[in-house]
């Protein structure tokens, strides 16, 4: 598997949380083919984009929420070309327009069923007609542009499956951490600068978030707490802080893994705040980030895209323990045993969407992560079979993947409900 294809396509800079990021990409896409007074924007979207975009901040707008604003700026000022940064640039006076247009009742969404876990279409009616676009599979993965009912650009062909899995996928499945570890060695010095692009991109968001409170504060009282200065804490805090700056809607961008935003803090965060912690080398640093990548792709390619467990935990968590043994000189075997740590830890953590408490979530993927790597560093042993995990890495990502994807679906589903009775209610308040 060629590491760079597989870094160009999973590690990217994300302007906000990554569902209404695809929101306002697909209606920036359809803004760029209308034209005129905006006249409605529907929104149909996958359980699972609802779900996380339902709350979450958008960057640049004072507090401003939801796939309704999201799709709004993307119609009134986003940038196509941009991907998942269109909303980049936006002004005050373009939000307190989005806003007068979402007020209006112009804007709607509805949730779809029998559709990739990632889907955004975004239908928008004005004074040229009606213009859909619609993204699949991935965040940034738009597959079809139509206007007025006929297909004016198509930018990928939509698969089968709708799933947009791409070739490396296929390659990536078939490693073992052994395979993977070998992988992150193998960085030539453009993939190291890019690597440590995204370092430092994620450690300058958490350090707004530990400057002050962002969002729910959670880094920020974190590290506030007396006597708590060991590592492990320390990690969690700068963590936590730079969820808590994205969820807020913070204007900076961060370095994504695996599709999220909070993934790619869970991945880099931890492993570049031990790296300085153990003085190691930039290179030693790159070759952890590369591996915490790789975990974190490995396990999502076999639980999915977005699912009903929190993938911050569960596959970017196991990048971080992962890559945490790389830098205290660990060995693949010992790699996995700590991911088999993580995860009987944290295997259960379910997803409600995407919102400010997420910081408490990624708090905890990176602490455990580091709690499983120092622990296996010092000497812990394998623990052998341990219910769902396996004292084989495969084994135990197929196992998670089969348990998000198949036990976990009424579960996502009473998810969705109860945040669709809750955003009811929330509206019919004075």
């Amino acid at each position: 598997m060629d590491i760079r294809t597989f870094l160009s396509n999973e590690v990217k800079p994300a302007l906000g949380c990554t569902e209404p990021g695809a929101v306002a990409l697909a209606a920036s896409w359809a803004a760029k083919h209308g034209g005129g007074p905006v006249r409605s924007i529907t929104l149909r979207l996958s359980p699972n984009i609802f779900k996380n975009g339902l709350h979450a901040g958008i960057p640049g707008t004072g507090g401003g929420t939801g796939n309704l604003l999201a799709a709004a700026l993307g119609v009134l000022k986003g940038d196509p070309e941009k991907g998942l940064m269109a909303l980049d640039g936006v002004t005050a006076e373009d939000v307190k327009a989005a806003k007068k247009l979402v007020d209006s009742g112009v804007v709607t969404q509805t949730v779809v069923t029998d559709v990739p876990s990632v889907y955004v279409e975004v239908e928008l009616v004005d004074e040229s007609g009606t213009v859909t676009v619609i993204i699949s599979g991935r965040h940034d993965r738009v597959v079809q542009v139509r206007k007025n009912g006929r297909v004016v650009k198509r930018l990928l062909e939509a698969d089968s499956d709708g799933g947009g899995r791409l070739p490396y996928i296929e390659e990536l499945l078939g490693e073992d951490m052994e395979g993977l570890w070998e992988l992150a060695g193998r960085l030539e010095d453009e993939d190291v600068r890019f690597l440590l692009e995204g370092s430092r991109m994620n450690m300058d968001v958490a350090e707004q978030g530990l400057s002050r409170p962002w969002g729910l504060g959670i880094g920020f009282s974190l590290l506030a707490l007396e006597g708590m200065d060991n590592l492990v804490h320390i990690v969690k805090a700068w963590s936590a802080a730079a969820a808590d700056v994205r969820m807020a809607g913070g204007p900076w961008p961060v370095m994504s893994s695996a599709g999220s935003g909070n993934h790619g803090i869970t991945a880099i965060v931890p492993p570049s705040v031990v790296a300085r912690a153990w003085g190691k080398s930039d290179r030693e640093l790159a070759e952890a980030l590369a591996l915490s990548h790789l975990v974190t792709g490995f396990i999502k390619a076999h639980t999915g895209r977005l699912t009903p467990v929190c993938g911050c935990a569960i596959a970017a968590g196991a990048g971080a323990a992962a890559a945490l043994v790389r830098l205290g000189g660990g060995t693949p075997r010992q790699a996995e045993i700590s991911v088999a740590l993580l995860l009987s830890s944290l295997q259960g953590m379910v997803c409600d969407g995407a919102k400010g408490s997420c910081a408490i979530k990624v708090g905890t993927a990176a602490a455990e992560a580091c709690t499983a790597a120092l622990l296996v560093l010092q000497g812990f042993e394998d623990p052998g079979d341990q219910g769902m995990i396996s004292s084989d890495f495969a084994v135990t990502a197929k196992n998670v993947g089969d348990f998000s994807k198949e036990g976990l679906m009424a579960a996502d589903s009473a998810i969705l409900r109860i945040l669709q009775e809750m955003e009811a209610v929330s509206r019919e308040r004075p």
